[in-house]
């Protein structure tokens, strides 16, 4: 069993400038809160914001934060680039509600060598938590202490284009066309897009640096839609409960067990969709249950949501009339029926790859990203990975290569633009 070290971290980042901003960005708690009703959903982010602002415009650029805590910086072409395709790179200051984000103490694993790697708090992260991690034997991967999540998703998407920006501005020979770069609030929670305007970003191509694995490029995207279902009982005594009583928490359980079991986010994998349940309330009065239901093609999805109608109709014919009754919301729709017309930046992007020493991996996410909806509202829009793996909780990890390695893609991305006709 293999242990980290606060000490060979603290070396590292006075070697590796990437390692170092990212370790300097995991100090702000970020995490975003879903029962929020303010824009960003925490005031974590607002202060990471700030900072953010100041860090860019010490580095002569002029960056803004509006009135909702976006981030973003518009970049002019290099002299002679001016006419080249325009580019907007995109990650989240947010962090996942799943964990903790406050107090993060980072360590390093150095030469991972295979084995199960024991947190400060005696977690263990072997391959029946991230079977990925076998991969990068031999690599240094930055862990928690188990108590707190990472924060590389996406603060190291944060710390690429920090370095990204710091890179423009001292190395004249790094030459690119138009670019626009943001920080946007509340993405864990489905929020993000809904405070950016594709009018306003005013770019011909985006990019999220928001992935995980090293190599994967995300292409495509589940069809996402949240349920919340309400149900109403029957409350009488129980002594006189007989073919009187709705008990509203047994007939949420009836809505549950009628869901298929083979479809959920625990049976499934690759291409399959899914229903998830993930928050049940109530009473024998009445009960509320919360879900999310996903599938990658439209007509998976208008089918899994004819699944829901039917057994709530079933159930209200059963007991009564508006016993159950749900609120559908649209998420974000599947990036792929938009970026398959783009398929000359799709390649630029895998040269990038190449470029960088990295073999292409087209992924399908099951979930998200910013991608899904600023691709659907016309700014074609893919993920690069950033090398952090077992995201939103305490396994979270940051394979130390991959990252340098997610930095060189962005990079070589940035300075082959011009290529596009």
């Amino acid at each position: 069993m293999q242990e980290s070290s606060v000490l060979d971290l603290e070396n590292l980042c006075g070697v590796d400038p990437l390692v170092n901003t990212f370790c300097e960005l995991i100090s702000y708690d970020t995490k975003a809160d879903p029962d929020s009703t303010t824009v960003p959903s925490s005031v974590g982010q607002l202060r990471f914001g700030a900072y953010l602002l100041s860090a860019i415009n010490k580095l002569g650029l002029k960056g803004v934060q509006d009135n909702n805590g976006v981030v973003s910086v518009s970049i002019p072409a290099s002299e002679g680039m001016e006419n080249v395709k325009s580019l907007c790179l995109l990650a989240h200051m947010d962090t996942a509600p799943d964990k903790s984000g406050a107090d993060i103490k980072p360590a390093l694993v150095k030469n991972y060598d295979g084995s199960g790697i024991r947190l400060a708090n005696s977690l263990v992260i072997d391959e029946s938590v991230s079977c990925a991690l076998k991969e990068f034997k031999g690599q240094d991967i930055i862990v928690t202490d188990g108590n707190t999540l990472l924060g590389a998703d996406d603060k190291a998407g944060i710390a690429i284009l920090l370095r990204l920006m710091h890179e423009i501005c001292v190395d004249s020979n790094l030459k690119h066309g138009p670019l626009k770069i943001i920080f946007s609030v509340d993405e864990e929670i489905g929020k993000s897009t809904d405070h950016l305007s594709v009018s306003d970003i005013d770019c011909n191509y985006g990019v999220t640096v928001d992935g995980t694995k090293e190599g994967e490029l995300d292409i495509a995207t589940f069809n996402a839609y949240g349920a919340v279902v309400n149900f109403k009982g029957r409350s009488v005594h129980t002594a006189v409960a007989y073919k009187t009583l709705h008990n509203a928490l047994m007939i949420a359980n009836e809505f549950i067990n009628m869901l298929p079991a083979s479809q959920r986010p625990e049976t499934t994998l690759g291409d399959e969709g899914f229903y998830h349940i993930h928050d049940l309330s109530g009473s024998t009065d009445s009960a509320t249950l919360k879900m999310i239901i996903r599938d990658f093609t439209k007509e998976g999805m208008e089918q899994r949501l004819e699944t829901v109608r039917s057994i709530i109709s079933f159930l209200n014919n059963r007991y009564s009339k508006d016993t159950v009754d749900a609120k559908f919301t649209f998420q974000y729709a599947n990036m792929a029926d938009v970026l398959k017309d783009h398929e000359d930046y799709i390649s630029l992007i895998k040269d990038a790859y190449k470029d960088a020493g990295v073999k292409v991996s087209l992924n399908k996410v099951r979930g998200g990203t910013d991608g899904s909806n600023l691709s659907n509202r016309g700014l074609p829009t893919p993920n690069i990975f950033t090398g952090g793996l077992n995201c939103h909780g305490p396994y979270e990890c940051l394979v130390v290569s991959s990252f340098n390695k997610a930095y060189s893609v962005v990079r070589n991305l940035v300075t082959s633009m011009h290529k596009l006709s």
